[in-house]
């Protein structure tokens, strides 16, 4: 028997089977590989709320290691409108603090004004507002914070005694308690933790200018300084403050 040379190729070549797992692998599309896992997200800040904190460095893993002082000045682009900010003269270890407060009137009720906080400018997301109606108005006076409305009477109840002021601050929606009193020196007011003000309970306190424009002189703008511990709770000292302001220095 004779074995020619395209017989040893038939021998040497292999199953047509065998190749076609291969062909459908080379030919076919290539495994794509898991989708990376995302990053974990950072559980917000805010006393519990399922929405992200903010604005940043609202949280005790931001806290600063001292006092911070913050101005309330003119926004320049906007006649009823100002912002807080940290003072030039601050070093920042974190991200700075930075909000827009402006005021608008209720278009229904011309003698009822708003104010509302926004993060960082005039167009940022909103962290609250209230709306503070004249004394002889029919509307509610109401404060939003955190995605809910309250009537103002519900979340702020003040007291007086002799030559002092006192307003305790309890939100619906969490379990902080905020006491303010103007028992401090001058104009100012001071807030904290508990009932009994003592340094170690002292989250900020609010200071007033003390004095009129003058040629020559340095402007002087109204300071909010809030101690590390401050941090953990800035927007509603911010928006107590305000509310507080509102009604006190109210004709």
């Amino acid at each position: 028997m004779i074995i020619t040379e395209t017989d040893v190729n038939e021998v040497l070549k292999p199953p047509i089977d065998n190749l076609r797992p291969l062909q459908r692998q080379i030919s076919g599309t290539i495994p794509r590989s898991p989708s990376p896992i995302p990053p974990p997200v950072h559980p917000a800040l805010q006393y519990g709320s399922t929405s992200p904190a903010t604005p940043p460095g609202y949280g005790t893993s931001n806290r600063p290691l001292e006092p911070v002082t913050y101005i309330f000045e003119p926004e320049p682009e906007s006649e009823n409108a100002m912002i807080l900010r940290a003072s030039s003269s601050v070093r920042h270890v974190h991200e700075p603090i930075h909000y827009h407060v402006s005021v608008s009137m209720n278009c229904f009720t011309p003698s009822s004004h708003i104010t509302t906080i926004r993060n960082y400018h005039r167009r940022g997301e909103v962290v609250g507002d209230f709306e503070i109606a004249a004394k002889d108005s029919k509307n509610a006076n109401t404060v939003f914070i955190r995605g809910n409305e309250h009537p103002l009477e519900d979340v702020l109840v003040s007291s007086s005694r002799l030559f002092r002021n006192q307003w305790m601050w309890k939100p619906l929606d969490t379990h902080i308690t905020l006491y303010w009193d103007d028992g401090s020196a001058g104009n100012s007011i001071a807030c904290f933790t508990s009932k009994d003000r003592t340094s170690g309970n002292l989250l900020a306190k609010f200071i007033p200018r003390s004095h009129r424009r003058r040629s020559g002189r340095d402007v002087e703008y109204p300071k909010l300084e809030v101690t590390p511990q401050g941090h953990d709770f800035f927007e509603d000292v911010l928006i107590s403050l305000l509310i507080i302001e509102r009604l006190r220095t109210n004709a």
